[in-house]
């Protein structure tokens, strides 16, 4: 498997992250007029939803394979992302909220065992120079530059469905790439060439 494939399926979550983070902390101040306190609030909540869940996911990923946790991160991002907007368009603090910590445990799917996948994916001999390369490059592009296309798709579109297609089409992505990638929870990880 090449480190594009790994910069693929990487983008998709760092955009999400990003989506979350940036759209949060920001938008949610100057485009819908709420207070700062709530956006941070509920990012902060979120978060904490997030980080118990990606240990939760990594070790549901253990038992029933990288792929299909991974994959039901994928599934279930593709369609929160647009239920994300439609939330944040309510003002209402506790939809914000629940927007927030869904779409934060939703990126905890696909990270919680992203580490292990990755890392799985090479031989043993090369494992942690590969995955962390491929890590660290695709953080450069896929975290890079979604701030400014959403900054971009939201000046040219006026609206944030503008954001969740995009957002959508980089989930696909990482959909396809996961269909395609091998699992690897239960495989071997030791060989005599190694």
């Amino acid at each position: 498997m090449s480190r594009r494939t790994f910069r693929d399926r990487r983008d998709a979550g760092r955009i999400l992250a990003d989506l979350l983070e940036r759209y949060r902390d920001r938008d949610d101040i100057t485009v819908l007029g709420l207070p700062r306190p709530l956006a941070l609030i509920s990012l902060s909540i979120g978060l904490v939803c997030n980080v118990l869940s990606e240990v939760f996911f990594g070790a549901l990923s253990d038992r029933l394979g990288r792929r299909a946790v991974y994959g039901a991160g994928v599934v279930l991002s593709m369609m929160w992302v647009f239920a994300f907007f439609v939330l944040l368009d309510t003002r209402q603090p506790l939809l914000i909220t629940l927007a927030t910590v869904v779409a934060l445990i939703a990126h905890a799917m696909m990270y919680g065992p992203q580490a292990a996948f990755i890392t799985e994916q090479f031989p043993t001999r090369v494992q942690f120079a590969g995955s962390s390369m491929g890590y660290t490059l695709a953080g450069l592009v896929g975290g890079g530059i979604a701030p400014a296309i959403f900054a971009t798709l939201l000046r040219e579109f006026k609206t944030p469905f503008s954001i969740a297609l995009y957002a959508a089409g980089a989930l696909a992505i990482t959909g396809i790439v996961l269909w395609f990638s091998r699992e690897t929870a239960h495989a071997s990880h030791f060989s005599s060439k190694d």
